[in-house]
């Protein structure tokens, strides 16, 4: 009775462990997610709104490809989805020679648009 309990304890405790592990790997994977989205989208409101912005030369994008735990398919998966969303939440300044992308990347990386996609790409 005492090995049966000592096994049962055991399996338990095995099973929430790895479940732990995964659910934590899980969560790191969907931050990294959204931690590229951002990414990709400053350099792509950059790159169409401010040209002459020093964040150009930003090379986030690649070290989130070279470090993070997505595939290659993910992070381009959700390159073409910041490309094609993204400049749906550009907000227009009061003055006519600024810009709002700090503003506008704020509200798209906040979306639920955005969190919806992340969750339904690392399925």
């Amino acid at each position: 009775m005492r090995k049966k309990h000592l096994l049962m304890t055991i399996t338990v405790l095995c099973t929430t462990f790895g479940c732990s592990t995964h659910k934590a790997m899980y969560q790191a994977r969907l931050d990294e997610a959204k931690g590229y989205a951002l990414a990709a989208c400053i350099a792509c409101m950059n790159k169409s709104i401010d040209s002459l912005s020093v964040i150009n030369k930003d090379y986030s994008t690649g070290y989130f490809v070279q470090l993070s735990h997505l595939s290659l398919d993910e992070i381009i998966e959700i390159k073409q989805y910041v490309d094609k969303e993204c400049m749906k939440y550009w907000g227009v300044p009061q003055e006519p020679d600024g810009n709002m992308i700090g503003y506008s990347v704020w509200k798209f990386y906040t979306s639920k648009e955005l969190d919806n996609f992340i969750q339904e790409a690392l399925k």
